[in-house]
This record gives C-alpha cells, sequence and structure tokens, in this order.
C-alpha cells in the first residue's frame, strides 16, 4: 500500500510523521465494506433496540449494544484510516469505554428489573436474532479483507467475527423461555453477552495501550 499519501485527498504526509506513525490506508474495496458494514449494523442496532423495549428483553437489547460496537468500529476505521496511528487508538479506547459503560448498563438493567413484569415472545426474539445473525455473516464476510492485515486496522476484523455467537445465545435463551416460561433465560444470555463483549473491549484497550507505550519506548 501507499505509505506516504492521505487517501482522502492524495496530499503528502504531514511532514515529521513517517509512514510508519500512519494507520494503513484502504483501499476502495476496503472502504465500500466498511461503509456498508456499518451502516448495516447501525441500521441493525436501531432496529434490536425498537425489539427490546417492545419485548423486555436484555439479551436482544444486548446484541443491539453489540451491533452499535460494529458500527462504531467500522466508520472509526473508514474516517481514520491513513491517518494518525495515536488518533486512531485514542478513537477506538473511547468508542470501547463508551461501548463497555452501555454493556455494564444492560448488566444494571437486567439485575434491577428491566422487563421484570412480562416474559420475553420467544418467537420474535428467534426473528430478531436470526435477521442480526444474517447481517452480522454478510458483514463479516465482508471485512474480511482485513483479516490479512498487519497492525491496529486488523482490529475492525476481529470486532465482527466472533458476533454470530451472541445471536445464537439469544436463539437459545429463546427456545429455553418457550420451554420453561420464565424470563430467566433472556436474564442469563443478556448478562454472558454483555460479559464477552466486556472481555473483548479489554483485550482491544489492553492492545492498544501496550501498542502506544512500545512506540513511545522506541521513540
Amino acid at each position: 500500500m501507499t505509505q506516504d499519501l492521505d487517501p482522502l485527498d492524495q496530499e503528502p504526509a504531514p511532514p515529521g510523521m513517517a509512514s510508519e506513525d500512519l494507520l494503513s490506508p484502504v483501499t476502495s474495496e476496503q472502504e465500500g465494506a466498511l461503509k456498508q458494514a456499518a451502516l448495516m449494523s447501525l441500521a441493525l442496532a436501531a432496529f434490536e433496540a425498537a425489539a427490546a423495549l417492545m419485548m423486555g428483553s436484555v439479551a436482544v437489547m444486548a446484541i443491539a449494544i453489540d451491533s452499535l460496537h460494529d458500527a462504531l468500529t467500522a466508520g472509526t476505521t473508514l474516517l481514520l484510516a491513513g491517518r494518525s496511528q495515536r488518533l486512531y487508538r485514542i478513537a477506538a479506547v473511547v468508542v470501547s469505554v463508551v461501548i463497555g459503560l452501555a454493556f455494564l448498563w444492560i448488566v444494571w438493567i437486567g439485575l434491577t428489573g428491566f422487563g421484570a413484569n412480562r416474559v420475553p415472545n420467544p418467537w420474535l426474539m428467534i426473528a430478531v436474532a436470526l435477521i442480526s445473525l444474517a447481517v452480522n455473516l454478510i458483514a463479516a464476510w465482508r471485512l474480511k479483507a482485513f483479516a490479512s492485515e498487519d497492525g491496529d486496522i486488523r482490529w475492525v476484523w476481529r470486532q465482527t467475527r466472533w458476533d454470530f455467537v451472541a445471536d445464537i445465545a439469544v436463539i437459545i435463551a429463546a427456545l429455553a423461555i418457550s420451554d420453561f416460561g420464565q424470563r430467566w433465560p433472556d436474564l442469563g444470555a443478556g448478562l454472558l453477552i454483555a460479559a464477552f463483549n466486556i472481555w473483548g473491549i479489554y483485550k482491544l484497550v489492553r492492545a492498544m495501550w501496550l501498542a502506544e507505550t512500545a512506540k513511545i519506548r522506541s521513540g
């Protein structure tokens, strides 16, 4: 890839900024994949959030936040590709911390009675999860172009490749609800999805921190 050009305006990199200090620019194919993934994930997040509020489902609200995280990650990568690695790392950490707080909110509402007076419709949960699964698989397939990239930009692929696990958890919870007629499977799935994502956010923030500290020490 071209190392010394800004992919957005094709001007030389700023004086004093080495090419290794810039995030890898994206190809036209990757740019299209990022735009598609960001828009699909954002629309999916809105749909899932509306369905979660209608059903009172903690698990569906959790995958809505997961989809929002995907949209913000793809959008951040698209906007900052070819620019400062440090700026990208700061943006990635800010997005991750905000989403991490949102998942902590999922834990809080789950434990303090969100949807406590009703049992989510299991068949509607399955329908939402299947739609989410289809969209996530398409987004992951489109973003596979980043799987072979080096450095920070590869995180856009890592962010999406396991999303289907959360969708399957929602389906399993819905099947359990259809058998037991109680809301605890939904609550359990929501808490597990939140914990899984918080762990992934911790890994991302730690990786960005280690990369930045290593750069400071070597510089």
